[in-house]
């Protein structure tokens, strides 16, 4: 029996935590949370003092495969292994069950709503089974509690008694930043008007690599699945899928109301290039794939619809998120009584998610989670064609009245031109230059740019990308 077994067998008996999953981040949870339970159990041996057991510890892991060899090193002694997921959503041992399972939604679905049905909290890192049931989550927890609530009143923690059931998923959005919390507890007397941030590591690194080394794009991308920081399905990544599941979440927290997944405008990276950069610069701006959520306001009061998108998006570079380098995330939020506040650290990685599940599995454990998923309740008009000003490139061959046309165009579709960039044509068959545009609407510059792609001087129909008001409002 190991040391840790034979305290526990000695102490007053913890809460008992079920993990599903023990890949990368599962593993780092094991290793935070056993290691620092073996350091606290030495420090008690080596004072003779009994004041103060370990609170939480890991005593199932549900995975594929038994016999698989593994990154980290599990106390079997402490720890049993399974493979059947009801052993432990089942087990009237288990207080928390942790979801690190990663993917796959309808299993995680499962492994929620059944564990919150049997009187466990449940702590996960399941983006894409969160986005789709937020409010059936909230609904779920609201009614175990109060059913719990019916049958013996709420106790705090004193020894193993049991929290009542919630559900915390700050790992699920950012890795490490703690901002899922923030928001459920730290703007409860605050109005927010605007939160949007860099939300995905892979392609911030991308476009970092593009702007700092003027490297292709393709080049940029191989190198991020060569250093291991994308998915193995890296097209969520790439098309802004990721960064739109995430920025659906932070809007539900920020300001109350659900907004359906499949009405987010969403643009990714795949269209960006070097040359983007090049005239991103003469503008004073960088490019980053940007998540953004805000109400709408005609003077100045933000009591409008909610407005969500994704899309890279031309910024300052004197503007706060301009300086987000590499796999970091940032997150921006623009509130009545705070002005701005910004959380920014790494946004994916073994010990940073997994610090985040931990953080978690010690409010669950000290009944400090909001008992609330998503506290604040809304009910505010969605407006998703969104106002900016454009960014807009146009490749083409060179011939006579392009940019006269281009500017018709425009007219024709009520977009006011704010300014023309072009480099010096090397290639009269295949150049480009760019229009910026006063603001308009999202829809105005798409049947704008599908018009120019049809012009027979086109080599395509133009990339276009919002910018940052003022530029750059935040």
């Amino acid at each position: 029996m190991s040391s840790l077994a034979l305290a526990l067998a000695t102490h007053q008996k913890p809460l008992q935590i079920g993990m599903i999953g023990a890949g990368t981040v599962g593993g780092g949870v094991y290793e935070i949370i056993m290691g620092r339970l073996r350091s606290q159990q030495r420090q008690s041996m080596d004072t003779n003092s009994l004041a103060h057991p370990p609170c939480c510890i890991i005593s199932k892991i549900c995975v594929r495969d038994i016999e698989k060899e593994r990154s980290f090193h599990i106390d079997t002694d402490v720890t049993t292994i399974v493979t059947d997921i009801s052993s432990i959503i089942h087990d009237k041992d288990i207080d928390i069950v942790v979801d690190a399972i990663g993917g796959n939604s309808e299993l995680s679905r499962m492994v929620v709503f059944e564990s919150l049905q049997n009187g466990k909290s449940v702590v996960s890192a399941n983006i894409s089974f969160i986005v789709f049931c937020m409010d059936e989550i909230r609904e779920t927890v609201l009614k175990v509690q109060q059913q719990q609530q019916q049958r013996q009143p709420p106790s705090s923690y004193p020894g193993r008694n049991r929290p009542p059931p919630t559900f915390a998923y700050e790992a699920a959005v950012c890795g490490g930043i703690p901002i899922i919390q923030s928001l459920q507890t730290s703007f409860a007397g605050d109005i927010i008007h605007e939160i949007m941030g860099i939300c995905n590591g892979t392609t911030n690194y991308i476009l970092c690599k593009m702007e700092e080394e003027g490297a292709d794009y393709e080049d940029a991308l191989r190198e991020a699945q060569e250093l291991g920081y994308s998915e193995a399905d890296i097209s969520a990544d790439l098309q802004g899928h990721d960064v739109r599941a995430k920025i659906a979440i932070l809007s539900k927290l920020a300001f109350g109301t659900t907004v359906d997944i499949d009405s987010i405008p969403c643009m990714g990276i795949t269209e960006i290039s070097t040359v983007d950069f090049e005239y991103a610069k003469l503008l004073g701006c960088t490019i980053k794939l940007i998540g953004t959520a805000e109400r709408l306001s005609d003077f100045g009061e933000h009591d409008g619809d909610l407005s969500v998108y994704v899309a890279p998006k031309l910024i300052p570079t004197t503007h706060l998120l301009s300086t987000t380098r590499g796999v970091e995330n940032t997150i921006a939020i623009k509130s009545a009584n705070l002005g701005v506040t910004s959380y920014s650290g790494p946004g994916t990685g073994r010990f940073p998610t997994a610090n985040s599940i931990v953080s978690d599995i010690c409010r669950v454990a000290t009944n400090t989670a909001s008992w609330d998923p998503f506290p604040l309740l809304r009910t505010i008009g969605i407006d998703n064609d969104y106002s900016s000003a454009f960014y807009i490139r146009i490749t083409f061959h060179d011939e006579l009245g392009i940019i006269r046309r281009v500017g018709e165009l425009a007219e024709m579709n009520g977009v006011s031109i704010c300014s023309i960039l072009q480099n010096p044509i090397k290639n009269r068959m295949s150049a480009d230059f760019v229009v910026t545009t006063e603001e308009c609407k999202l829809s105005q510059v798409e049947r704008m740019c599908q018009d120019i792609g049809r012009e027979d001087f086109a080599h395509n129909i133009p990339i276009f990308m919002p910018m940052s008001s003022e530029y750059g409002r935040l």
